[in-house]
């Protein structure tokens, strides 16, 4: 299986016990020795995708695939707590900025997150809207933060639609701001405008550097 498999498998049996705090031991032994990107790409990433699929088989319930989600976020905070207080520390002057969301209809923005971290740490400040933002609401929200970047997230094939509705009426407000757009539900040939970006290792390679 190898090292990193057998780290992503670890995690995925941490969650599965609802432990954590094995988790984030997983978690933060793998971060000391690869980028925080293969992290999220090969260890976390994966083990979310498996139990997707053992509820899909029935393997596991609603119930338990939304718990070992939460103990992801509550993970992933903890990870970034060391570098969120140097940032503050620093005093950096702010980076250009942002808007990350999940289209109106999807619920699932665990990835999304992990993009926004990456972002962070690629010199970018995120505004964070989440998971089923309605288009109105994203457009308003560009107008009201002026971002640098967009990025969209679309994760479950039925919300492929939106994303393109999204695109279609972002893209015909703002021409010219670059948009990345991730998730299973992003790969559609009438997506438009926009870079598709599905692996996270990518993602400082495809966005402007601050």
């Amino acid at each position: 299986m190898g090292e990193i498999g057998t780290l992503s498998r670890s995690y995925l049996d941490a969650l599965r016990a609802a432990d954590v705090a094995g988790a984030y031991r997983v978690a933060a032994r793998a971060l000391e020795g690869m980028p925080l990107a293969v992290l999220y790409q090969r260890i976390i990433a994966p083990a979310m995708h498996e139990l997707g699929r053992l509820w899909q088989v029935g393997a596991i319930t609603v119930a338990d695939e939304h718990l070992a989600t939460a103990l992801t976020h509550r993970v992933l905070a903890a990870l970034r707590a060391p570098q969120l207080l140097e940032l503050t520390l620093e005093g950096r002057p702010p980076g250009p900025c942002a808007l990350l969301a999940a289209v109106e209809g999807e619920q699932h923005a665990l990835g999304l997150r992990m993009a926004a971290d990456l972002l962070e740490d690629a010199g970018y400040r995120t505004a964070y809207l989440g998971a089923d933002v309605p288009t109105g609401t994203l457009l308003q929200a560009v107008r009201t933060f002026s971002p640098d970047l967009v990025g969209l997230s679309a994760t479950m094939p039925e919300s492929t639609r939106r994303l393109e509705e999204a695109i279609e009426l972002l893209c015909g407000e703002h021409p010219r701001l670059p948009l990345l757009v991730g998730g299973q539900g992003s790969g559609s040939p009438r997506r438009g405008e926009g870079t598709v970006v599905n692996d996270l290792e990518l993602l400082p390679e495809a966005v402007p550097v601050p």
